[in-house]
């Protein structure tokens, strides 16, 4: 089953969509953000953030090279951050 994922983008300066997302699901609630070209169809969108969404779900596998490599400038190919969303239940 695929998660519900729901987008928010906006345009930046460089021509390129920053798109905020959240997901809820089997695998969990998630949020994040993806940095999509311009012509990139939205269907690919979907895609690459659910399979990030399922490869997060077993976390011992699942490796964000983007957050472990903040000397490196070289842009990576991924271009996506991914959380696991946490709730605060009132008492």
């Amino acid at each position: 089953m695929e998660p519900k994922i729901k987008l928010h983008s906006k345009k930046l300066p460089s021509g390129r969509y920053q798109i905020r997302f959240t997901t809820s699901g089997p695998d969990g609630d998630w949020y994040g953000y993806v940095l999509a070209e311009p012509r990139t169809p939205l269907h690919e969108v979907f895609m690459k953030i659910s399979r990030h969404v399922e490869a997060a779900s077993a976390p011992d596998r699942y490796f964000q090279q983007n957050l472990f490599s903040l000397r490196s400038r070289q842009a990576r190919a991924n271009r996506i951050f991914l959380f696991k969303r946490k709730y605060h239940e009132a008492a």
